[in-house]
C-alpha cells in the first residue's frame, strides 16, 4: 500500500485520476459490495478522504464545487466518480442479481428485503444508469443552485457542438499538470481574480484594479476597458494565433489563412476588411 501511495504521487495528475478510476475503485467494488456498510458511513469517510487527496491534485480551493469536474467528458467534466457512487453500484448489481436469480430462495431473499433502505437501490436499471442520475443532479446542481462557479460549463454546453465535445478531454488530459488544473480551475470558476479573493475574505474590494468595475473571471478574459485600450487583449489573440500558426502544418494542397502579418489573410475568404480570429 505504501509502494501505491509512493507511486501515485509520482504520477500527473491526469495519470492520478486514472489510476484512482481502474485501481482504487476496482478494488474496493468487491468490499462495497459485500460488506454490511450504510451510504451515510462511506460518505463521511471514504468520500471525505477521497475529496480532500483530489482537491490536492487539482489545486482547488474548499470554495470549490467537485459536481463539475463528475459531469462526463461529453460535458466537459473528468467523468469522476466518489466511493458513494460506487457504493450505490455495487448495491445495484447485488439486488438484479438476487432479483434475476433461478434459485427460489435467492429470489425469495429478495423479495423479503424489498422495503426500507434496500428499495432505494431497486431502482436502477443497471450502473449506467446509476451514472446517469448522479451526473444529471450534479448538473442540475450547478445550472440552478450553483450558477457562478456553472455559468461557464452551462454557457460551453449551450453553445458548443456536441459532435466535438469528446475531444476536449483527450486534448485537456495531454495539457502539462499545471495548465490542465488551470482549466479545472476555470471551468469551475475558483481562479483567484478580485471577485473571489473578495467572496474568500482575502481582499478588501472585489474591483478591478484598472477600471474599478467588479474583477470577475469574464471581466478578466474579455471585459476590461483598460485592458482592451492597453492591447492586452490583442496581444493575447495574437501569440495564441501565431502559435497555432507555427503548429499547425500547410498541408497540400491545403493553405493556411491567418489573421497576422506574414501570412495569407483570410479576408480572401470572408470578403472583409478586418478578421478578428483565424475561424
Amino acid at each position: 500500500m505504501t509502494y501505491c501511495k509512493q507511486l501515485t504521487l509520482c504520477i500527473f495528475t491526469p495519470k492520478k485520476l486514472l489510476f484512482y478510476h481502474r485501481y482504487i475503485l476496482s478494488k474496493l467494488s468487491w468490499h462495497l459490495t459485500a460488506a454490511d456498510l450504510s451510504k451515510t458511513w462511506i460518505c463521511e469517510h471514504l468520500d471525505n478522504v477521497v475529496t480532500k487527496y483530489n482537491r490536492q491534485w487539482l489545486e482547488l480551493p474548499i470554495s470549490a464545487t467537485l459536481s463539475a469536474i463528475m459531469l462526463s467528458h461529453n460535458n466537459f467534466g473528468l467523468s469522476f466518480q466518489l466511493p458513494s457512487v460506487k457504493f450505490i453500484q455495487c448495491q445495484t448489481v447485488l439486488r438484479s442479481a438476487l432479483k434475476s436469480s433461478e434459485d427460489d430462495a435467492i429470489t425469495k431473499l429478495w423479495k423479503s428485503t424489498n422495503c426500507g433502505t434496500n428499495i432505494q437501490y431497486d431502482t436502477y436499471k443497471n450502473t449506467k444508469h446509476v451514472l446517469k442520475i448522479v451526473r444529471a443532479d450534479h448538473a442540475e446542481k450547478l445550472h440552478s443552485k450553483l450558477p457562478s462557479q456553472g455559468f461557464i460549463i452551462s454557457f460551453l454546453l449551450e453553445k458548443s457542438l456536441k459532435r466535438l465535445n469528446s475531444l476536449w478531454s483527450r486534448a485537456q488530459s495531454s495539457l502539462p499538470t499545471n495548465i490542465f488544473n488551470f482549466t479545472i480551475r476555470y471551468l469551475n470558476n475558483t481562479l483567484a481574480n478580485k471577485r473571489n479573493l473578495y467572496l474568500w475574505k482575502l481582499a478588501t474590494t472585489p474591483d478591478c484594479s484598472f477600471c474599478l468595475q467588479s474583477e470577475s473571471l469574464l471581466h478578466v478574459v474579455a471585459g476590461c476597458k483598460s485592458y482592451l485600450e492597453q492591447g492586452r487583449y490583442t496581444w493575447r489573440h495574437n501569440s495564441v494565433l501565431k502559435f497555432l500558426a507555427q503548429t499547425l502544418p500547410s498541408l497540400q494542397p491545403s493553405k493556411l489563412y491567418v489573421d497576422l502579418p506574414g501570412y495569407l489573410s483570410p479576408c480572401i475568404l470572408t470578403g472583409e476588411s478586418l478578421v478578428l480570429t483565424c475561424f
